[in-house]
Parts: structure tokens; C-alpha cells; sequence
């Protein structure tokens, strides 16, 4: 009877587990809060002002799919601390989707970041405009615990592959000016190459094309 009720507690406590799980998971996906749609122009522009995190890739084809034959052009607008790799690499496949059909800008506007995994995003557009004072960050991407957020410890080497991996895929392979990319290369190493998008557009970086 005792092994009868032990069992059944169990059972009890794994289903809620897994019922907490899922609402969890639906909690994230249900935030319709965190991607703007305007018309602005000639233009639709989506505004992104968060992590580059779950849900940004779904919500970016959700908002495609249905703004679609709106416009002919999608401005996307960008105000972000970075975030996740993995997201970043999905966001940018769905903006590679809008590319075969529209015309994709991108724009980081006064008092606005774009930091970390942002900029391989906003590299994307055709023509990327911003602010001058708008701050930009750029640095070696780090591994985190999944379930604590911190930090991981690598051995070096795995962290100087990643950095390299990261910096061939999304610098090496974009519009930014070369002796520009290798200088930041150089500087990045340890640390955070912070910038404003005025110092951008002055050092020839050509991750600017325009200032608003």
C-alpha cells in the first residue's frame, strides 16, 4: 500500500513538472509584446528592442508572413544588448528569407544599442543607418550554463575556436571594410570594443552605410 501511494506522489509530482514546464515554455512563445509592425513610408519596419533571444526568429516570420505584400522593403529596427548565438543564426536565416523578395535596411536610431550578437543582425541590411550617438559593442563570444546564465569555463583554446568561428561567419563573410575587421580583431581579444555610430562612420568601418 506504502509503494502504492509512493508511486502515485511520483506520478503526481512529474506531471506538474512537466505541466509547469510547458506552461513556461508557452509563456515565452506568447509574448507579443516584443516585436513592433508600422508602416513608415515606402516602408514596413520592425522594431526589436530586446535580447536577441527566444521567441525573436519566430516572431520576425510571423510578422513577414503577414506584412508581406504590404511593402516592398522591411526596415528593421534595433535597439538590443545581444543574446543568444543560436537565435541570432535563426533571425538571420528568416531576414535571408526577406531578402529573396524585399529589399531589407537596417537601423539603430538615437539613444539606442546595438551590442554583441546585434551587430551580425543588423549587418544584414542593405543599407544600415544610424545614429551618431547610437553605442555599439562588439566583443568574442562567450559560452553560458543553460540553466544558470553564467558564464562557462572552457578550456582557452575552445574559446579562442569559438571566437574564431563566430568572427569568420559573421565579419569575415559581410560588407565590413577589412583593414577595419582585422584592426577589431586584434583589439577585441580579452575585451569590449565599444563605439558609437558617429566613430563608426569616421574610422571607415562601413558597418554604418548613413547617419540618421
Amino acid at each position: 500500500m506504502q509503494n502504492k501511494i509512493t508511486l502515485f506522489a511520483t506520478a503526481v509530482m512529474f506531471a506538474g513538472i512537466v505541466f509547469l514546464s510547458i506552461r513556461a515554455e508557452q509563456r515565452v512563445y506568447d509574448n507579443k509584446g516584443r516585436l513592433g509592425v508600422r508602416h513608415e513610408g515606402d516602408a514596413i519596419v520592425f522594431v526589436w528592442k530586446s535580447a536577441i533571444d527566444v521567441p525573436m526568429a519566430r516572431r520576425f516570420e510571423e510578422a513577414f508572413d503577414e506584412w508581406r505584400y504590404e511593402r516592398a522593403r522591411i526596415i528593421i529596427d534595433l535597439h538590443s544588448p545581444g543574446g543568444a548565438l543560436r537565435e541570432g543564426e535563426e533571425v538571420i536565416q528568416v531576414i535571408a528569407r526577406m531578402k529573396r523578395t524585399h529589399r531589407v535596411d537596417t537601423r539603430v536610431r538615437a539613444g539606442r544599442s546595438c551590442l554583441s550578437m546585434c551587430v551580425p543582425i543588423f549587418l544584414q541590411g542593405e543599407t544600415r543607418q544610424a545614429a551618431p550617438s547610437s553605442r555599439w559593442m562588439f566583443h568574442q563570444p562567450t559560452t553560458r550554463d543553460f540553466f544558470t546564465d553564467e558564464k562557462a569555463r572552457e578550456p582557452e583554446f575552445e574559446t579562442r575556436m569559438t571566437a574564431k568561428r563566430f568572427f569568420n561567419r559573421y565579419f569575415v563573410h559581410s560588407e565590413m571594410d577589412p583593414a577595419w575587421r582585422a584592426k577589431l580583431e586584434r583589439d577585441w581579444q580579452g575585451g569590449d570594443v565599444w563605439k558609437t555610430g558617429q566613430e563608426l562612420v569616421d574610422e571607415g568601418a562601413n558597418v554604418v552605410t548613413a547617419l540618421e
